[in-house]
């Protein structure tokens, strides 16, 4: 029986039932035309993730599908996986919201840039929770596979007066909770983390807030759950729920 230095996947796909492999054939993005037979020699180690010699596609992201044949003439079960090739440096990106990719919004990147995502939001939708996808473009004109995270907003916040377009972003969040708000005047809030049966598991301090502003904190020690960003200024409070995956 030959030997196969493969990716676990691989192996899985390419075991023929006690049968000696001849050959593997491989093609890409459900191509026919790009279809490639390869033998494989007696007592041959194959290692198909640095054997394949992939064509130069445009595309950053791409399928490829691998088939193995026994000496019975039988392929096996076509096992197809994602592959990306160097795009080159990013130098842009798109977003939307709400799957609204006709009223997408894009930006430039430069060298050493720092995208600021939570203060680019747009502000006036509506109540409630919304989707935000992503992808970037590189120098090459390709771009990334969309990212999707979700994101609360609330145009105004009743129990604090004075408060508007707020943005908690992203939830569920894993590493950095963002919020975003407007003030009609200077004022202190005090922000807490509760867990779900209220109890306080995390003091973030007071934060000093005039018109539109943001921050960030860390919670990626958290544990996973359901918690609440709980806002008050001395007058009201609010609570902002957020899920920890």
């Amino acid at each position: 029986m030959k030997r196969l230095l493969l990716i676990a996947a691989f192996a899985a796909a390419g075991r023929l039932c006690a049968q000696d492999l001849t050959e593997y054939r491989w093609w890409v993005n459900d191509d026919p035309a790009t279809l490639v037979n390869t033998p494989i020699a007696a007592t041959a180690d194959v290692q198909v993730s640095t054997a394949l010699d992939l064509p130069a596609l445009t595309r950053d992201y791409n399928t490829i599908t691998v088939q193995f044949k026994d000496s019975d003439g039988r392929y096996s079960v076509p096992f197809t996986t994602w592959y990306s090739k160097g795009t080159g440096a990013v130098n842009g990106y798109e977003y939307w919201i709400d799957d609204a990719i006709t009223s997408s919004s894009t930006g430039a990147i430069g060298p050493n840039t720092v995208v600021d995502l939570i203060a680019d939001l747009p502000t006036g939708t509506t109540n409630g929770a919304h989707v935000f996808t992503i992808r970037f473009s590189s120098v090459n004109g390709t771009w990334t596979v969309p990212l999707t995270t979700e994101f609360s907003f609330f145009n105004r916040v009743d129990e604090l007066p004075g408060i508007s377009d707020l943005l908690l972003f992203p939830n569920p969040v894993t590493d950095e909770l963002g919020l975003r708000l407007n003030t009609d005047a200077t004022r202190s809030l005090k922000l807490e983390v509760l867990g779900i049966d209220g109890a306080v598991v995390r003091d973030l301090a007071n934060w000093s807030v005039n018109g539109s502003t943001y921050r960030t904190w860390d919670i990626s020690d958290l544990a996973p759950g359901t918690y609440l960003l709980r806002l008050s200024d001395g007058n009201g409070t609010r609570n902002l729920p957020f899920v920890k995956p």
